[in-house]
Order: C-alpha cells, then structure tokens, then sequence
C-alpha cells in the first residue's frame, strides 16, 4: 500500500468522510417566464441567494424580470414578498404583468441611505424567519454603490447559509455583483432601446421596443458557463 493510501485510511478511520469530495445537490427551480433566461439557467434556484445586478440609472430589465418571476410563482398559489428598500415598486405594474397581488407582501422602507439597506436586511431576515414564502426579494437596485460595499461579506454568507435549509429563493436586485460567491446565481443585465420614427405633426418619437442583454456571471442550476449572454425583448404597453 503507498503511503498516500496509508495517510488516507488512517485520517478516515478517525474523521469518517472527511476526504470524501461534497457534491452539492442540484437545486430546484422558479421559472421566470422569461424563455430566453429560463433555457439558459434552468431559473432562480430555491434554497439559495440570487443577485440580479444593473447599474444605477439606467433601464437594464431587473424590474421586468423580477415582475415576471413574481407573476410566475404568485400564479402557482404561493405567497412572495418584495422588500422595497428605495419606495419605488410599483403595484399598477406589478399588476398589469399578471403579478397575484392579495399573495403578494410589500415592505416599505421608511428610511433612507444607509439605514435603509440596514432596515431592509433587517426586514428580510423577519420574513426568512417567518417562512411560508416561495420568492423575498430585497430591491437595492437604487442604491448608491458606496453603501452596498459597506455590507460585510458575513452578511452575504448568513443569508447564503441559512437559505440552504429553506425552499425559498432569496433574489436581490443589486448595482453591482456584491455578493460574490455567496450567491448561486448571478445575472447581470444591460440595455438597448429601439425608438420609433419621428410623428409628422409633433416630431416626437417613442420607444418601440427595448432588449435586455443577460449575462450569466455565475450559476449553480446546470453546468457552470463561461459568462454565457442571451437577450429578450419588451415592448411598451404604447407600442
């Protein structure tokens, strides 16, 4: 027997499966109901931390693809939360996309810059605690980047940790990708805008249409990607 096998018998003799390589399981799935996402990452992994980023701003898509995934999950009877750290989400939208609104909670933060993130983490970790939820999203997507690098890494690595034991997916709409490793799923969106032509008698033009980009910076759904991009189009309600 080599010597490599010998150490090895010997360490698990006294550490039972502590060379034994951890395969973590494949998560279960929400779909966003957007096809061009859901074919490439399978969608938002339950048990887990999501973070959909796009910079602060600017029309990137995150709050039509959380609409939609809210939509989807309402729609199969179960209870979702979005904790609204900036006061902007908008229920007529929600609506108007098909969003259950009476299985819906929405939780207004009251306070501003970086109280406000406290009180929305604060708010969140409440509704984890709680259960009964299949999607919380916590809306930080207007948020000024300074204050999301005062959140500690130990944050990010709670809530990844204490998401594992639960079957609800914790997705968090970010500037940036913050959370690193700590979340299972990274999307990160842009933007591109297709306007109308000019109206004869006022001259104004109108956005026809506009497509998000995606890219997938990291999943844990199916085999990892290499910055993987797909695109979906939306058009306005005026088009």
């Amino acid at each position: 027997m080599s010597s490599v096998a010998i150490v090895r018998s010997q360490v698990e003799r006294r550490i039972p499966g502590a060379l034994t390589l951890y395969e973590r399981p494949v998560p279960e799935v929400f779909s966003t109901g957007i096809q061009a996402i859901d074919c490439e990452i399978g969608g938002v992994p339950k048990g887990a931390l999501a973070q959909i980023c796009a910079p602060v701003g600017i029309t990137a898509g995150k709050t039509s693809l959380l609409l939609s995934l809210l939509a989807q999950v309402t729609g199969k009877e179960q209870f979702c939360a979005v904790v609204d750290a900036s006061d902007s989400f908008d229920p007529e939208s929600a609506d108007a996309v098909g969003v259950c609104l009476s299985r819906l909670l929405w939780v207004r933060c009251i306070q501003r810059g970086m109280k406000a993130v406290e009180q929305a983490f604060k708010s969140a970790d409440i509704l984890i605690q709680s259960g009964g939820f299949g999607v919380i999203a916590i809306d930080l997507g207007n948020a000024d980047e300074r204050l999301i690098r005062k959140i500690p890494l130990t944050t990010w690595f709670r809530f990844a940790r204490v998401m594992e034991a639960l079957p609800t997916a914790l997705v968090i709409l970010l500037p940036y990708s913050a959370a690193q490793s700590c979340a299972a799923l990274t999307l990160k969106l842009g933007a591109s805008a297709q306007w109308s032509r000019a109206d004869a008698v006022s001259h104004t033009r109108l956005i026809s249409s506009v497509e998000f980009n995606v890219e997938v910076g990291r999943t844990r759904t199916k085999k990892p990607v290499q910055s993987a991009r797909n695109n979906f189009t939306v058009r306005p309600q005026w088009a």
